[in-house]
């Protein structure tokens, strides 16, 4: 039986169903969330600790615990305490404020040979989320001196590192992959989406050489914005790229300058060159009217299946942190911005991700999905 189209009865999108679309109930219980006091939040707080207590799990108040971190930047030190004496390690925001005694234990568990791979796994993740001089120097030395469950994991800490937003070189020097302030992009009006400082999917008049799709300036950055000096960008900035190919290829770079101009680097021709993207998908991604928020917000704030689109902060990686190398330099680059696709492009799944050298002035786009 073929199923009746229907209009979210909150924002007005085509749905299947009666009732609200899925990202409006996230947006509603997000709201909620932000209102709350700070005893409301001491409570579910304590909620998440006698779940953990009893269980040795997360699993009937996750999505609670997920929205206090990102909406909140919630204090997780009792929880973690409450987390590693039931040793339970998953997920690594967990330990996000640990105490500086949990966090020694869980290093010391990892200087051990006989630790099991997997366990070595999460306590690598939870690690790098809390992050921190003393997990560094622990990070630095694993590399340096792999123990014997290293043989079993695929990449070395500095990349487990990356999930904290940081990382490590050779010589020792720490540098950080992402930006610690976040700012949200919000639905605003066209109008003001002509005086926003950042803009989402502006077409161009250029097409790919691959697949003939018209190219977009995916995002684009205005530094000159208050709002956006933690980005130390003096100019505008543009991140163009075919938004067909960039779900096939891996390797999608440009080159921009201060002044709004961008050019699209093709490192390796994308697996697939056939054209998906009807013109009225770009007029679509062309005619959003998301604008960048007044205030900043948490670190994780969109670090979510619905967390929307971001500028800053953390990413939800669908699948694995990404941080691409700059083609020029080589060096790691910084996680920029995020774009959550069905928020501007009907029947799309998935985010994309914007990263960027700023000594070379490249950036990448990524593409995630399920």
């Amino acid at each position: 039986m073929e199923r009746k189209v229907q209009k979210c009865k909150q924002c007005g999108r085509i749905i299947y169903f009666d009732g609200i679309c899925v990202s409006c109930r996230a947006e509603n219980e997000r709201n909620k969330i932000l209102a709350w006091s700070q005893d409301q939040i001491d409570a579910a707080v304590q909620k998440i600790c006698d779940e953990i207590a009893v269980s040795g799990k997360l699993d009937r108040e996750r999505q609670l615990f997920t929205n206090l971190v990102n909406y909140r930047d919630a204090d997780t030190t009792e929880i973690a305490r409450t987390a590693f004496e039931k040793q339970l390690f998953y997920p690594g925001e967990l330990y996000k404020d640990a105490p500086d005694d949990v966090v020694q234990s869980m290093i010391g568990m990892l200087q051990q040979d006989d630790v099991d791979s997997m366990l070595a796994n999460h306590l690598l993740l939870c690690l790098a989320i809390h992050g921190g001089e003393t997990v560094f120097r622990a990070f630095a030395e694993l590399e340096q001196h792999p123990r014997k469950w290293r043989e079993k994991l695929h990449v070395d800490p500095s990349v487990y590192a990356t999930y904290g937003g940081w990382s490590y070189d050779s010589s020792g020097s720490i540098f950080k992959t992402n930006f610690d302030k976040c700012y949200p992009m919000i639905k605003g009006t066209l109008d003001e989406k002509a005086h926003s400082p950042v803009k989402i999917g502006a077409r161009t008049n250029e097409k790919c050489p691959h697949c003939g799709c018209t190219m977009v300036n995916l995002m684009e950055f205005d530094g000159r914005d208050s709002r956006l000096d933690f980005l130390g960008i003096k100019g505008v900035i543009k991140a163009k790229c075919c938004p067909d190919c960039v779900m096939w290829s891996e390797d999608n770079f440009c080159r921009y300058t201060i002044d709004g101009e961008s050019e699209v680097v093709f490192e390796k021709e994308p697996y697939n060159t056939e054209n998906y993207m009807r013109e009225e998908n770009i007029a679509e991604l062309d005619s959003n009217s998301y604008i960048l928020g007044d205030a900043p917000v948490p670190p994780r704030y969109a670090a979510d299946w619905e967390g929307g689109s971001s500028v800053g902060g953390v990413a939800f990686w669908i699948q694995d942190c990404v941080i691409k190398c700059c083609p020029d330099c080589g060096k790691p680059m910084k996680y920029l911005a995020q774009i959550q696709w069905d928020t501007v492009l009907s029947g799309m799944e998935g985010n994309a991700y914007i990263e960027l050298c700023r000594d070379c002035q490249v950036m990448a786009v990524l593409h995630q999905q399920t």
